[in-house]
């Protein structure tokens, strides 16, 4: 019987449940609330909001009020410093560390019992993919995380990544399934990292390849063609490039697994002969899925993938962060999944409640199709009523349970003039301008210049060439799809209260090259998402500008 068979055995059962579950899904998170609530009735944050008083959903929102990173501070450093028994009964095994692309990286406490009921989730999602592509588990899985870096707090506490702590820690008969050495993902220069990944995954029969961020794998991609002649002579020979900065002690790690492979190399070479080039849905031909974001800024980085892996389907990773695992994709059309009901308790804001001082807490049960939410959370680690700032649409419904896709961090907005523009609103625009042009962008990103008149200022990066008169056709199309997008930006521009925008192009290089000095800095690599669109107008002095157009 093969991996995926008993995989999908053992985990069918606990399907069955879940499904069954979302036919009533606030008996669920009724049940789930009230068993946090009992079990960390004791602690100082219980004591203090009269969780033992608890006897309803209704209860909890009257006497518990909403949270976020700034008020629950005190709580985790408390914890931090040794205390127990702040937020949960459990002791804390691990701090999560957001990726810090933007604000100040904060702590997410984990203990086992959250660990736990996070990997029931986890188990639920590798369920349905397993059903769905019987052949991942056939091959080897090319994961790309963030390493966890192994720092403690003062009292002896691992924080990092959790993804890499995660990765690190898999049991030994899961650890054989993933391609990569945990060991690679700890080196520092960014270039060497990825051709280890290269040279190891490329001998390899990869099945699936799973990162959240798809830009990650658009990068990987890129650098086959600069090094494959490089890589292939490693394979053949067994060796590992000398001309990448690689620690002794990781380079030792590495080698130590290396073979001399003449007939993969001999495939290798045989392919760039007839194929003209390297490309992974050549030399993987058996992967069957590639697991990523798909919802949010991230849409038009997936335009890229088909380009080097054909039509392999693509599985988005749901509502996944260091604070929870909040829902679970049933298949590939659609980004987002099922919330999940049994892991944690949610409410909802309606977007355009979030800025007035009485909000709506809308459950489970009270959303709509095509509407948008923050969602507010409470874990099994210890947050409570918990707005991690992020905004989710309703794409449909399991049975009667929401179906959720991301959408934006935050009211992530801009208003120069009143034209409150969504980074969201922006993205639907853009992907709708390249489709129209028939055009690839390696990244795209919009800031403010404060002319007079002011301004949006589009920076892009092209992947591949443009024709004559293109880079302006684009800049025409996405001024036409803003005006559609957002009445607002409308009005303002018609008024001449904004100014027409630029479009600059940056140098070839740019991107990559300011992503790799974020990750020197200590940006997670495997979440680090370039903003799309950002009122900091010194933004753009981040990159090196070769042209610009206006549409004057």
């Amino acid at each position: 019987m093969s991996i995926a068979r008993l995989v999908l055995k053992a985990l069918a059962y606990k399907a069955k449940v879940f499904e069954k579950s979302t036919i009533e899904p606030m008996r669920a998170q009724e049940k789930t609330l009230l068993r946090y609530l009992a079990r960390n009735k004791n602690t100082e944050y219980g004591k203090k909001y009269h969780f033992s008083e608890v006897r309803s959903i209704t209860d909890y929102q009257m006497l518990v009020p909403m949270s976020d990173s700034e008020s629950i501070f005190p709580y985790v450093e408390r914890i931090v410093n040794g205390e127990r028994n702040v937020l949960t009964k459990d002791e804390v095994v691990f701090f999560g560390l957001t990726s810090g692309t933007t604000g100040k990286p904060k702590l997410i406490p984990v203990t086992r019992f959250s660990r736990a009921k996070k990997s029931e989730t986890l188990d639920l999602w590798a369920y349905y993919i397993s059903r769905d592509h019987p052949g991942v588990l056939d091959g080897k899985i090319l994961a790309i995380i963030n390493p966890e870096d192994e720092a403690f707090t003062k009292n002896g506490i691992p924080y990092g990544a959790e993804s890499g702590h995660a990765y690190k820690n898999l049991p030994a008969i899961i650890k054989g399934l993933y391609a990569i050495p945990y060991e690679v993902f700890r080196i520092k220069d960014y270039e060497s990292r990825y051709y280890c990944i290269l040279r190891i995954a490329i001998g390899q029969n990869i099945t699936t390849i799973a990162t959240l961020n798809p830009s990650t794998i658009i990068i990987l991609c890129q650098k086959i063609k600069k090094y494959k002649d490089v890589l292939i002579d490693d394979i053949e020979n067994g060796t590992l490039y000398r001309g990448i900065k690689v620690p002794a002690d990781i380079r030792k790690i590495i080698e130590r697994s290396l073979k001399p492979d003449q007939k993969r190399a001999r495939e290798l070479k045989n392919i760039l002969k007839e194929k003209k080039a390297l490309l992974p849905e050549y030399f993987w031909p058996n992967l069957e899925l590639i697991e990523c974001w798909k919802g949010g800024t991230v849409k038009i980085y997936l335009k890229e993938l088909p380009q080097y892996f054909g039509d392999t389907p693509i599985r988005d990773f749901g509502c996944l962060s260091t604070e929870t695992r909040a829902s679970i994709p049933l298949g590939d059309e659609n980004p987002g999944g099922v919330l999940a009901i049994n892991t944690n308790f949610y409410e909802f804001i309606p977007k355009e409640d979030m800025a007035k001082r009485q909000k709506r807490f809308l459950l489970s049960d009270e959303l709509e199709k095509g509407r948008e939410y923050f969602i507010i959370i409470t874990t099994p680690g210890g947050l409570y009523r918990y707005n991690i700032d992020d905004i989710v649409m309703v794409n449909g419904f399991f049975n009667n349970t929401p179906m959720i896709e991301f959408v934006q961090k935050g009211l992530n907005a801009v208003s120069v003039m009143g034209e409150k523009l969504y980074e969201s609103q922006l993205n639907e625009a853009v992907n709708r301008a390249v489709d129209k042009n028939k055009l690839l962008l390696e990244f795209f990103s919009a800031s403010v210049q404060s002319d007079k008149p002011p301004r949006y200022v589009f920076l892009v990066e092209f992947d591949g060439s443009v024709p004559s008169g293109g880079e302006r056709e684009l800049l025409k199309s996405i001024e036409e799809e803003l005006r559609l997008e957002n009445a607002e930006y409308k009005y303002v521009r018609d008024a001449q209260f904004l100014d027409s925008p630029i479009l600059k192009v940056v140098k070839k290089g740019e991107f990559e090259r300011y992503r790799a000095r974020r990750v020197m800095e200590g940006a997670n690599d495997s979440q680090f998402k370039i903003p799309e669109l950002t009122s900091d107008e010194n933004f753009q002095k981040n990159f090196v500008i070769e042209e610009e157009i206006s549409l004057d």
